[in-house]
């Protein structure tokens, strides 16, 4: 194993104090940082809205050129309904994962974090946060308590129970 922190995010509010807690760890631990979004295709589309809208998604979404032929969209369920495509709508999930993952950079970079790797990646959220656990060997992980799922009162969400579960390495958990 190595000395790496692997923390995920899906760009909720949880998500954000998960890489403020391992940006932390990295600088005090002097332990390189990997950061992790697991694109969030399949989710409802009311929580992509109150995801987009309460992280200001939209605009960035409105500042790429790419996308530029719905700026007058003014919700993000109207901007998604704008696409043709199923090829637009993964183009829009993947520009969404690029800009958590950005922010979650400059946030872990703030805070004196370490070799900063982020990774963009699309599947199962458990098993693309335990492969790159895996791949890059990390001594740690750190994950939120709860993300976008809508059940708030289960006590953990289900991508965290399955990685407790699931690996042998140090999970922190934060709420």
């Amino acid at each position: 194993m190595t000395d790496r922190i692997l923390v995920a995010t899906d760009g909720s509010p949880t998500g954000a104090r998960a890489v403020a807690c391992a940006a932390l760890l990295s600088a005090k631990l002097e332990r390189g940082l990997s950061i992790i979004h697991v694109q969030l295709h399949g989710r409802p589309s009311t929580e992509l809205t109150r995801l987009a809208e309460t992280e200001h998604l939209l605009d960035h979404l409105h500042r790429q050129e790419s996308f530029s032929a719905r700026a007058h969209a003014e919700s993000l369920g109207a901007f998604y309904a704008a696409t043709q495509s199923e090829i637009e709508r993964v183009l829009v999930i993947a520009a969404i994962g690029d800009e958590i993952l950005a922010r979650a950079a400059t946030l872990a970079e703030a805070a004196g974090a370490q070799d900063i790797r982020s990774h963009n990646a699309a599947g199962d959220y458990a098993d693309e946060i335990l492969e790159l656990a895996e791949a890059e060997e990390v001594a740690m992980l750190v994950v939120g308590r709860r993300g976008l799922g809508r059940l708030r009162e289960i006590m953990l969400g289900s991508v965290t129970q399955k990685i407790l579960h699931a690996t042998d390495r140090t999970v922190v958990v934060v709420h």
